[in-house]
């Protein structure tokens, strides 16, 4: 017998348009080929993690147009300038 989530533990998340756009090419950096941006190996416990963070990408692939449009990387900057406020620390530990 295997424990599957109840039903009511599933979630739904909404981002705005600058959430989205930022969380992407997070997303996008640390799956791409190259390893500076990527999180070592001891950041997480177990490869689900790696594969929701994975899927997430992958649907925002699916609804967002920003990342192809040539100015992706000016809307990526104004994003995060927007954004930039809501956080006083330097890392997710602050």
């Amino acid at each position: 017998m295997t424990d599957t989530p109840a039903p009511e533990d599933g979630a739904e998340i909404r981002l705005t348009p600058d959430e989205a756009i930022v969380l992407f090419d997070l997303l996008s950096r640390w799956s791409g080929s190259g390893d500076d941006d990527t999180p070592k190996d001891t950041c997480f416990e177990n490869t689900a993690e790696c594969a929701v963070l994975h899927g997430l990408l992958g649907e925002l692939e699916k609804q967002l147009v920003a990342p192809f449009k040539p100015n992706y990387g000016e809307m990526v900057d104004a994003a995060r300038g927007r954004l930039a406020g809501n956080w006083d620390g330097a890392t997710l530990r602050a």
